[in-house]
């Protein structure tokens, strides 16, 4: 395994945390989730008296949920990929495949972020109907995922870590 520079390390450090903060929050937003869901299924179906705010607030804890783990996901290598082609194409060419992939991944978060950042525009100051909280709380969900998926992608990429086996092998794995 050859040295990395102080520069390259600091980075891995540094995404790595936000990473780790990412989960913390994942593992919160999991449990909220799970939370409001089993209180709306008793208060509708043994108290026959539903909360009226619980679907927003378990949707967006979803949404986050969701944009959040995509984000580690990409820099943990726990996505679906199809490896067929990259194995057939050799060392050289997988290698050039799965910066290809990077790249691609970096345009998707790019796009989420400007589309992000024109729906919060967009959502103002509206509030979702039910629960009264700000609909753009929705929307800053493509944006700071949008964010972490482009940060992961460039760490990915400067790091060399572009497969699974490699970023397991560096003992940096959540």
């Amino acid at each position: 395994m050859s040295k990395k520079s102080p520069i390259i390390e600091n980075l891995t450090r540094a995404v790595d945390g936000l990473n780790g903060i990412a989960s913390w929050i994942c593992n919160r937003l999991l449990e909220l989730i799970v939370a409001i869901t089993f209180m709306q299924v008793v208060l509708r179906y043994v108290f026959n008296s539903p909360t009226k705010w619980s679907e927003e607030a378990a949707m967006l804890c979803l949404v986050w949920y969701g944009m959040l783990a995509t984000a580690i996901c990409v820099r943990t290598h726990h996505h679906v990929a199809i490896v067929f082609f990259r194995d057939l194409l050799g060392e050289t060419g997988g290698i050039v495949l799965d910066v290809f992939a990077h790249l691609v991944i970096l345009g998707f978060a790019l796009v989420l972020l400007f589309s992000g950042t024109k729906l919060v525009d967009l959502a103002g100051v509206t509030l979702l109907p039910a629960s009264g909280i700000p609909k753009s709380l929705l929307y800053y969900s493509a944006l700071t995922g949008g964010f972490l998926i482009a940060l992961n992608a460039l760490t990915n990429i400067l790091t060399g870590s572009l497969r699974p086996s490699e970023f397991e092998d560096t003992g940096t794995t959540s």
